[in-house]
């Protein structure tokens, strides 16, 4: 049965990826399409949105993958659940090729090359009894010492980044917001896991009724919701400060090294493994890693190209009027 919830912790992590990748995918073409936000009303934005049926289906994927996302954390470590986000960004990359019409580019094949490699290590390296744990067992490992260091060291880093970009208004600004986006997004993927230690997928809603009752989940809950809107504000601000091909990438790296490292200091996920599994491990998170950041590269490049060729479309639609 463990290797099952193994199996089903990786399928469901890629399908969470997958959904929320293409759902960003789909939001952002039907955005490109859409009048200028500066340039409507509050209620002309909102009409214009809700009525686009690219830009819902792709904000229901969005929200939808939550909760693949939160059984994959549910059944499997951070440090296996985590590195799927690479698979979701290859089923981004075909999803564009085949319905954006996006050309796959040598880069993007040796990202692809490279998660898949990973992937694979990943899987092969994984024991056949992935732990799960209670919500008394989430309590045991978030009240240890070491856990607690971890998440006020990050969140410490996370604060200092920000508030270091809007006392001295620093050219490397974007950076260190994109940086503080992806920390953020890792300490709420850590409470992620916390708040799944309320369930228990076989009696679902019982235990989840007994979740609602117990005070330290609504604390986790809460640090879960905080974090996630810490991270997508700080991100925005970082599109602001800098190039989406520099942020972006940044965020993603951050996004995933901090919840790896996080399932290995706090949770001991690799403690029972030995020196030549995490070697192998290693590797392959070096091998995801470095293939999210080629493919967030030419993700992000690709929209700012499909930005700049509305901007020009605008433009040229202003200068006919004007001549008219």
């Amino acid at each position: 049965m463990s290797a099952v919830l193994t199996a089903l912790a990786i399928i469901f992590a890629i399908l969470s990826y997958s959904m929320l990748n293409i759902g960003f995918a789909l939001e952002k073409k039907a955005a490109a399409t859409l009048p200028k936000i500066e340039e409507q009303s509050t209620w002309q934005n909102l009409k214009n949105f809700l009525t686009n049926k690219t830009w819902m289906f792709g904000f229901f994927l969005v929200n939808v993958q939550w909760v693949f996302f939160l059984f994959a954390l549910e059944w499997g470590s951070l440090s296996l659940v985590i590195p799927m986000a690479g698979v979701g960004l290859i089923v981004l990359v075909i999803f564009s090729y085949f319905y954006l019409k996006e050309p796959i580019t040598k880069q993007e094949i040796v990202a692809i090359l490279g998660i898949i490699s990973g992937v694979i290590i990943m899987g092969v390296t994984s024991s056949e009894s992935e732990p799960t744990y209670s919500l008394i067992e989430m309590n045991d490992f978030l009240k240890q010492t070491t856990a607690i260091i971890f998440i006020v060291v990050f969140t410490v880093i996370m604060i200092g980044m920000v508030l270091f970009s809007i006392n001295k208004k620093i050219s490397i600004a974007g950076i260190l917001y994109g940086l503080a986006s992806g920390v953020a997004s890792g300490l709420g993927v850590i409470f992620t896991k916390a708040v799944t230690g309320g369930f228990d997928s076989s009696n679902f809603w019982i235990t989840f009724a007994d979740a609602l009752k117990n005070w330290i989940w609504w604390i986790y809950f809460a640090l879960l919701l905080l974090f996630n809107i810490a991270s997508t504000i700080f991100l925005q601000f970082g599109y602001q400060k800098s190039k989406a091909v520099i942020v972006s990438p940044l965020f993603s790296m951050a996004s995933l090294v901090v919840p790896v490292i996080g399932g290995l200091v706090i949770f001991s996920e690799w403690s029972s493994y030995s020196i030549g599994i995490i070697v192998a491990k290693s590797i392959a998170l070096v091998l995801i890693a470095g293939g999210i950041l080629l493919l967030s590269i030419a993700s992000t490049r690709e929209t700012e190209k499909m930005v700049d060729k509305k901007e020009i479309k605008d433009n040229s639609v202003e200068i006919n009027d004007s001549e008219n």
